[in-house]
């Protein structure tokens, strides 16, 4: 009997070391995934993928806030403040990115997935009806400014860049505007996208 409690101490003690081994090799294997750039020291989870070539070949457009799962509707009414213009584009991969991922490299948990647009030349948003004092046929884009403060008409470069874009309102409308527009994605082969859609009613006081 005791030579029977004496395997199964030794067992216990290999399995024990296994894993303490094992553990101590993932350890290794994440650090030194990052070692090789210096962008990546101090961060055991590495930097973000590289952009994966990509086509746009559609668009949609949604109307923030997102409440209760679902983007804002036409019949709704949302304050200035938590308004936003949205359009996501429908990417189709084109090959691999150049940085492809290998066995042992970490990625940074917060990484967002993004796309080098190779066939898209710009994107504008015309009015359908009158809105702020504008007549049909405006190009409301200059209007239209996302996080980094550039706006919708200054976007000309869809490198390295995510397939949604959040923009805001540069102006405060009358209250209770409602914006209707089309948004048109222009290709580089001279086609183009188009997609109309009706905002909620904006309240600005």
């Amino acid at each position: 009997m005791k030579s029977g409690g004496s395997n199964q101490k030794f067992s216990n003690k290999v399995v024990s070391i296994t894993l303490s081994l094992l553990a101590v090799n993932l350890v290794i294997l994440i650090i030194f995934s990052c070692v090789g750039d210096d962008s990546t020291f101090g961060n055991p989870f590495g930097d973000c993928p590289a952009a994966s070539n990509a086509n746009a070949v559609d668009l949609s457009v949604f109307y923030s806030p997102f409440k209760n799962s679902m983007y804002s509707s036409p019949t709704d009414t949302v304050s200035l403040d938590e308004f936003a213009f949205n359009i996501e584009l429908t990417p189709e991969l084109i090959s691999s990115s150049e940085r492809g991922g290998f066995p042992g490299q970490a990625y940074a948990l917060s990484c967002a997935q993004t796309f080098n647009f190779k066939n898209i030349s710009n994107i504008t948003v015309i009015l359908k009806s009158p809105f702020n004092n504008l007549p049909i046929g405006t190009d409301i884009s200059y209007l239209l400014t996302l996080a980094d403060a550039t706006t919708l008409d200054d976007l000309r470069d869809f490198q390295r860049t995510a397939s949604f874009f959040n923009m805001k309102l540069t102006v405060v409308p009358p209250n209770y505007s409602q914006l209707h527009t089309q948004t048109f994605l222009f290709l580089r082969d001279g086609s183009q996208i188009v997609v109309e859609s009706t905002s909620p009613y904006i309240q600005t006081n």
